[in-house]
């Protein structure tokens, strides 16, 4: 094949490094299968076109000598490096397997030499590939080595697919047919083809700032560029083409660069590396600060046509773009803190006394499922007022008490308001009101006659009704427990993830009656299909299955206390159960209902006195509002 390259041309005298604003390994099972399934269809007589890899050298490139007299110079991998990656993992893994065969060793040897890692002039380890910095540790001690030095498990998604891809291909090399000597015979044809037959396409970028040109046309195999990845290759594309001086070309690529760096090693330590979560991120920070109208966002194209090069000052633009950039970065730490509360450094500008509350009800907001309606709202207040922690909690506590009482009482979709709270956000970040009016306005977008109404209704204890299908009956009872708990100094004895599933929520009066004369003897059939998912008859447990349909009696305390029951529950709502109620009835759940939906009204309540202007009415607003799905 003409102007192609094998990989040990490719490799010849470069060592590789994967930049800190690439993104990580990205490679799953059916990315590294596929690869593998290419190798074993291809003859070995025969060349593979594997694709183009597109290298940055630097000026100020590293020139490295080995302990052999070997010379090399460090590129950067502009694109490929999910490939490069792939291609080093596997024949570090045939170089393993041919040190069982005395013959191959120095075969297994010298692939390890030109491919994986050789001896520098001063003794120390040079590696051919060096990932970004959120994996390169593991790679070069727990990925490559035959023997991995026990270090903490990965931190971040991208390390977890290299452990993944390295345990893949080593299956792959062990399942090979045949007996010693024709896996030997194999693996050496296996290297023969990765190292001669696979052909690539070598571009060298001559300017970093070339480089968002290229990668915005370039995809790793399976796996598309992200709206994330789209902004940062046009803002590296901005740089190359502005006219200003070549040293404020150079500020804004590394500006850049290092922004990203930093954007995705916040998201992927946060478990928030999906493209989804990054568009999330783009979307709410655009909103709160560029424009609030969600109907205008239009991903990328909408930030490619905010800071199109034909419209503006080229010195104006250059200072916008750093604005951005510099605004996109510092909203991440917000963003990852509202998603992601109990993150290690979440919420690091407030003081240790401010810090657990905002934490707790941090994670209270997320519990309900509304937190994205909310998002601009937080990070404009982060922005607004970074180091005022009381007011941050206040503004929480309302999007809660809301999120709870609209979204999950009311039934109204997650549109609901939202264009009124995104305007709020962009007034916010651009310190267009104060901290009162703010407060006011929250109140005001949310407290319809409607809403409230729909919030009276459901507090009101006279008649039973059905809740256990409601999406808000877990958080409602989580919430009940976590306020028992306090009552006594302390947390849950249950963490909210061991509350999911239907299991976890116990209908203390059965949904099944027909064989138990205790429970017959206390409700017909009219008065058991009214209660039965009546929320005085709901409670959390963790012993939904030993309970079943037993009597009262046996639920509330077993004198042997060899099964569940209520009396030794770590659940204190089901301890207050056993302790209040020794029988129960119609009279009772009506009592417990009553006694929740007491508590409820007060621990939802909003005081509406000091609501300047008008409450928002809906009645003349379509499409807005209705049964949620």
């Amino acid at each position: 094949m003409k102007d192609t390259l094998s990989l040990q041309d490719l490799f010849h005298d470069r060592v590789f490094r994967v930049p800190n604003y690439q993104r990580g390994y990205a490679w799953e099972k059916r990315q590294v299968e596929e690869f593998l399934d290419d190798l074993a269809l291809l003859d070995s007589s025969r060349h593979h076109y594997t694709g183009t890899i597109v290298l940055y050298q630097p000026t100020h490139a590293r020139k490295i000598e080995d302990n052999e007299g070997a010379h090399y110079v460090e590129a950067d991998v502009v694109d490929g490096q999910q490939r490069l990656t792939t291609i080093v993992l596997l024949l570090s893994e045939i170089s393993h397997a041919l040190t069982e065969y005395p013959e191959s060793s120095s075969l297994a040897q010298g692939i390890r030499k030109r491919y994986v890692e050789v001896t520098d002039i001063d003794g120390q380890p040079l590696h051919k590939l060096s990932l970004n910095e959120d994996t390169d540790t593991l790679f070069k001690s727990n990925v490559l080595p035959r023997a991995p030095q026990e270090l903490a498990g990965p931190s971040v998604a991208s390390g977890q697919r290299l452990l993944d891809a390295k345990k893949q291909i080593s299956d792959y090399l062990n399942e090979a047919e045949g007996g010693r000597a024709d896996r030997e015979k194999w693996l050496g044809q296996l290297r023969g083809k990765v190292t001669n037959r696979l052909q690539f396409s070598l571009y060298e970028v001559e300017e970093e700032a070339e480089v968002g040109v290229i990668f915005e046309v370039m995809n790793d195999r399976g796996k598309q560029l992200t709206d994330l990845e789209k902004v940062k290759n046009y803002l590296l594309y901005a740089a190359s083409a502005l006219r200003v001086t070549p040293e404020n070309k150079v500020k804004l690529t590394d500006s850049v660069n290092q922004a990203w760096a930093d954007i995705l090693k916040q998201l992927m330590a946060a478990e928030l590396g999906s493209p989804a979560d990054e568009d999330q991120l783009l979307r709410a920070h655009w909103l709160m600060e560029y424009d609030w109208q969600p109907r205008k966002w239009q991903g990328s194209k909408s930030i490619r046509g905010k800071f199109d090069l034909r419209t503006w000052d080229h010195a104006d633009l250059l200072e916008a773009l750093h604005d951005y950039v510099r605004g996109l970065r510092n909203s991440c730490v917000s963003f990852c803190d509202a998603r992601r509360p109990h993150r290690d450094g979440a919420f690091s500008s407030y003081s240790k006394t401010a810090h657990g509350e905002v934490t707790l009800w941090s994670e209270k907001l997320t519990r309900i499922g509304t937190t994205a309606t909310f998002l601009p709202l937080l990070m404009a207040m982060r922005k607004n007022w970074p180091t005022k922690a009381e007011k941050y909690l206040e503004v929480l506590k309302l999007c809660e008490t809301f999120a709870f009482r609209v979204y999950r009482v009311a039934r109204y979709y997650a549109s609901y308001r939202q264009p009124a709270m995104l305007r709020l956000a962009y007034r916010v970040a651009h310190g267009q009101m104060d901290f009162a009016e703010v407060v006011s306005d929250i109140k005001s977008n949310y407290g319809s006659r409607q809403s409230r109404e729909a919030f009276d209704e459901f507090t009101n204890p006279d008649s039973p009704t059905s809740r256990y299908g409601w999406t808000g009956i877990r958080y409602f009872l989580f919430e009940y427990e976590s306020h028992l708990a306090l009552g006594q100094g302390g947390t849950p004895k249950v963490d909210w993830l061991e509350t999911d599933g239907a299991d976890s929520i116990e209908h203390i009066l059965p949904q099944y009656i027909g064989d138990r004369p205790y429970w017959q003897a206390r409700f017909d059939a009219d008065s058991h299909e009214l209660y039965v998912h009546d929320l005085g008859n709901l409670t959390l447990t963790k012993g939904n299955p030993s309970l079943s349909n037993k009597p009262y009696p046996e639920k509330k305390g077993d004198k042997s206390y060899r099964s569940y029951c209520f009396e030794k529950s770590l659940l204190l709502e089901e301890r207050e159960i056993a302790a209040k109620w020794d029988d129960w009835t119609v009279t009772t759940i009506d009592e417990r209902r009553a006694m929740l939906l007491g508590w409820a009204k007060e621990r939802w309540r909003v005081d509406f006195s000091n609501v300047t202007g008008e409450m928002y009415d809906p009645d003349d607003e379509s499409g807005d509002e209705g049964d949620a799905p």
